[in-house]
Order: C-alpha cells, then structure tokens, then sequence
C-alpha cells in the first residue's frame, strides 16, 4: 500500500480507491493556509508540535458565545470556529471548566496532575469542583522502563450556563494521542457551548447537540493537526461525556471507543452503563467490516485480543471501533459519531453517583467492583474524594499483580448524579472580568 500527501497544511481525509488501496487527499475546498494562522488583529497560535504543542484553554464571555455562528459548510475548515481567541474568550461571564495542567515533553511515572481552572480565580479548582460533587484524578502510568512521555489520558469538567455542567474523560493512543486528547478538552466543551448546541439544547434535541459537537470536534482535529497528518493517521482518542441539568432527574452519556461510564444507585448497585465499542460488540463489528475493515485475532500473553485493520493490512491493530482521529480508519467505519443515552436518575433515599473513566480502570476491575468500591469507601466514612482515591488505589494494585512494572494512564471523575446550582468561581482581586478583548490580561490565564 501507498499513501501519498501534500506538504501545504490542510485537513486530510482517507479514503479507499477501486484497487483497495488507501489514498491520503486534502478536503475539497479547503485553503492552503495553516489552520492556525492568526487572523487580523488576533494574537500567534501556538503551533502544536512535538517540542512546543501545549496550550491551554482560555476564556470568553457568556454574552458572546450565544451569537456565534457554527453553521458551516460540510467541507469548510473550522479552525475559526475555534482559534485560540475565541477558546480564550469562552469562560468568563458565569461559565467555567477545570482541566488538567499538562507537562511540556516529559512526565514522570505515577505523576498526579493538578489542576487548572478557568476563569483565573482566587479559589483551588478543587475547592469549586468539590462544593459542585465533583471530584477528578489524573495518573500518568508506566509504559516502559524510563518512561518520561506525557501521559496520554485527559479530562474536562465545565459548566456551560443555563444549569448545564458538562464533563468528559479522553484517553490517547499513538505518537500524538496526548495532543488529540488534549484537544478534545479545550474545543468539545466549547462546541457544547455554542450558539448552536445551546439552542438544541433548550429544545431537548440532545442527541442531535451532542452530535453536532463530536462532528466539529472531529473537524477541528484534522484541521489543527494537519501538520502532522502522517502522526494523525495512527493517533486518536476515545472518549465519553455526561451532560447534566440544575432541577433535572435524566442525564445524557455520549461516547466513543472504550472509554466508560456507570451510574451507581446509593446501595452501590449499577443500575446503568455505556456499552465499549469494541470488535467484540458485533453490531460494531458488522458495521465497520462492512465498510473497508477486517477484525483479526492477536495473542498476547496466551490472552487471544481482537483488533481492527484495514482489509488485507497489518495495520492500525486498535481494540476499538469508534474514535477521534485514526485518520488511516476514519473513512472504513472508526469513526467519532457518538451514541448516546439517556439516563434516569434513581428515586429514593441517599445519593446516586456517576462515574467516568478511562480503560486503564476497566482493565482489570468491573463496573460492579468500582461500584461496590466506591459506595463501600463512603459507607465507611470516607469523603467522596478518598472514596475517588479508593477505587484508582485499587485499580494500581491489580496493574501491579497482572502486569508488573507495567500500569496505563488512570484518569476518573465521580460526580453527585444530581446536578447543583452553580456557584461561580471567585474572582482574583486584580481580575477585571471584562477585558474581553484585552488577552494580555492576567484574568485570561488559568489559576
């Protein structure tokens, strides 16, 4: 097979020709411009490279987010959906998000990452988290002896306005599966936010919001990282979010791959679950074999694991059906449409708690043992966050018994079932809160 591309920056999809082989060709319409040239009067982008690919997502009005526009045409980029501007301006005006603070190059094994919350607040973005029932970890695991790489697993936790919060895990795979994830948080919340989506919320149209937003988020990815299309061909990113609503007993799961969520009635009993998009669920399986993949037996360690190829090629070898990136797949059935579900929060006395995380908790503990883990710690007299503390020690503890040295990246978010009233992040002294176009301002940095 051979894949040939252009070396102008633009957003690449691939597709499968008559003879079965794979062609990589820009979008049509598409500008030969790098989909981070700043516009008049906007600051540089940060390109995302792999010296220099970190940025951090910033602020805007809430004001301001309802009149954007996201009505674009099917070809057309949307980098200036998205440019590091408007996700400046995003999160002032009573919306906020919290978000990992990510290494530059290189991070240590079993490092714990901290916090950042924007707007810049006087407050700890555990503090406002906690006061919400919301509470996150994010480890970094061991791939290998030295491993110095960023871990690859992220998160986001937003309240988007109007009673609306809105969380999400994302786990990397591939050279560049930490920039994809990372992306994921700084723009899928943000599109969650938009004009668009926010009306479709309003009218109960859900589903067709979340899809909205998986579709611009999938968009901007090949857009963003188009210099690096050759990475973005065997790099992605699963991913599952929960949307919930101030005064409401229904939230709303979406996802992609095998990431996973549980809703934990107060016994500890899981009374709901997302469903892996793995080539073991035969509908996924029938689906993206039918469009241009095989699912193919490997053996690692006596354990038989199914992976998807591209027909009659060694390659991309993922455990997953659905994704963000994999540009090589996107085209034969791995795509990022999510499913979504609704769910019911159960009546009765005591709390019911969801919880997100990625498959470094899966893979050796069960959505009823993470349950039972979770309800028993706080039945002991455990606070939510030694509770959340509880389940990722005991998750370690069986990487350790199954696979050594070896342990994935560990990230969950356990979040009270019913949504709060939002209680604003208190502003810095300094902070002038309406300096939305002044971006040197030191209210537009994260705390």
């Amino acid at each position: 097979m051979q894949a040939t591309a252009s070396q102008t920056s633009q957003a690449w999809t691939v597709s499968p020709t008559d003879s079965q082989a794979l062609t990589i060709s820009p979008t049509a319409s598409q500008e030969p411009e790098s989909p981070l040239s700043p516009k008049e009067g906007d600051t540089p982008v940060r390109r995302p490279s792999r010296v220099n690919r970190r940025s951090i997502v910033n602020s805007d009005s809430f004001a301001h987010r309802q009149s954007v526009n996201f009505n674009l045409r099917p070809h057309e980029p949307i980098k200036d959906a998205a440019t590091d501007r408007a996700l400046r301006r995003h999160w002032i005006g009573g919306a906020y998000v919290v978000c990992p603070k990510v290494p530059h190059g290189r991070e240590q094994p079993q490092h714990v990452r901290e916090l950042s919350l924007l707007p810049r607040s006087q407050e700890r973005p555990e503090e406002v988290l906690g006061r919400h029932g919301t509470f996150v970890r994010n480890i970094k695991g061991n791939k290998h002896k030295n491993d110095t790489s960023v871990g690859q697993d992220m998160f986001s936790c937003a309240y988007l306005g109007d009673g609306w919060w809105f969380d999400l895990v994302a786990d990397g795979h591939g050279s560049i599966g930490d920039v994809v994830a990372e992306r994921i948080c700084q723009v899928l919340p943000y599109f969650m936010g938009s004009s668009e989506c926010s009306s479709l919320l309003q009218q109960r149209k859900v589903e067709e919001a979340y899809k909205v937003a998986f579709e611009r988020t999938q968009k901007d990815i090949e857009d963003t990282l188009s210099p690096e299309v050759r990475s973005l061909m065997f790099s992605g990113s699963t991913c599952v979010c929960l949307l919930r609503q101030h005064r409401s007993r229904t939230v709303y799961v979406a996802w992609v791959g095998d990431s996973k969520a549980i809703l934990i009635a107060p016994d500890g009993t899981v009374v709901k679950r997302t469903l892996e998009h793995k080539p073991g669920n035969l509908e996924e399986r029938e689906r993206v074999t039918k469009m241009g993949c095989e699912v193919v037996t490997c053996r690692h360690d006596d354990v038989e694991l199914l992976k998807v190829n591209v027909k009659g090629e060694e390659f991309p070898a993922i455990s997953f059906t659905r994704s963000f990136g994999d540009q090589c797949v996107k085209a034969l059935g791995v795509y990022a449409v999510p499913q979504v579900e609704e769910w019911k929060i159960p009546s009765g006395r005591g709390d019911s708690f969801i919880f997100l995380g990625s498959d470094g908790i899966w893979e050796f503990m069960s959505e009823e043992e993470v349950g039972a883990c979770l309800v028993g710690a706080l039945k002991q007299g455990q606070t939510s966050e030694g509770a959340l503390s509880t389940v990722f020690q005991e998750s370690q503890a069986r990487w350790r018994t199954h696979e050594g040295d070896y342990c994935d990246d560990i990230t969950g978010i356990l979040v009270l079932a019913s949504a709060p009233k939002s209680q604003p992040p208190v502003a810095k002294p300094d902070s002038c809160w309406q300096c939305f176009d002044r971006l040197g301002c030191s209210c537009l940095s994260p705390s």
